[in-house]
């Protein structure tokens, strides 16, 4: 019983770890996590909508420098703020009365591609699968302001990192959690949960091998010999023989 509880501890403790990891390598406030949750199956959607091919395979051609962000910064509050909040929240002043909710930026900036943030900047959201009041900035907004403005957008998780092309829009969640420094918290975390459930196993196989099933204590060869005579496994005359050839 006191080797099973050991194993017992020693899951929990190290289930505890793996969850504790998953949450450091989680660059999100709980604020943001919940905001996005509350509309993650139509924004998954969303996200993933096929891209015209206009579009597709567009990278930021505009170098990322500080000159680039503040101009990105400027017509973000100017033109984007009042939905998607100041951080990229999705809580702007006028968040409430809009249905879908606007994307929280400062976490899918993070996952879409170039070629998915400039298509629905261009062209808004006024159709399927987004039916959203976003407007389209393709005439109000030259192609350079709408590659700052993609800049900036991706900061505002703390980052910005280059984009790689993944299913439509979007990226994977766990390269994008890599490429941000979270991997080697997610890594620890599935490390400790694996060697937890091991040691779990492997103590509870060590623990009831040896209660359930005693057997018989280790026997010398001569022991042997004498049990296969007394059965009747082999005769007097085999007996000694193989008595003999142990002794020599």
């Amino acid at each position: 019983m006191l080797l099973i509880a050991g194993a017992v501890t020693l899951l929990a403790l190290g289930i505890g770890a793996g969850l504790w990891a998953s949450h450091a390598a989680n660059p999100l406030s709980d604020s943001r996590m919940s905001i996005t949750r509350a509309d993650s199956a139509g924004m998954m959607e969303r996200h993933m909508a096929d891209i015209p091919s206009e579009y597709a395979g567009l990278h930021n051609p505009i170098p990322l420098t500080d000159e680039s962000l503040k101009r990105g910064q400027e017509l973000y509050v100017a033109r984007c703020a009042a939905c998607h909040g100041e951080e990229g929240d999705g809580d702007g002043v006028a968040a409430q009365t809009l249905d879908p909710p606007p994307a929280v930026l400062a976490h899918t900036g993070q996952m879409l591609t170039d070629a998915y943030l400039f298509w629905r900047i261009s062209e808004g959201g006024s159709f399927e699968p987004f039916d959203s009041a976003m407007p389209a900035f393709a005439s109000s907004l030259s192609n350079h302001e709408r590659w700052d403005v993609i800049h900036y957008l991706r900061s505002l998780a703390g980052t910005n990192t280059t984009r790689m092309d993944g299913v439509n829009g979007m990226d994977p969640y766990m390269m994008q959690t890599m490429m941000r420094g979270g991997g080697f918290w997610m890594i620890f975390g599935g490390l400790a949960s694996a060697a937890a459930l091991a040691g779990f196993i492997a103590l509870l196989v060590w623990a009831f091998s040896g209660s359930s099933q005693p057997g018989r204590p280790t026997e010398t060869p001569v022991e042997i010999l004498k049990r296969r005579y007394a059965a009747g496994e082999i005769n007097g005359e085999q007996f000694e023989t193989m008595k003999r050839q142990l002794a020599e």
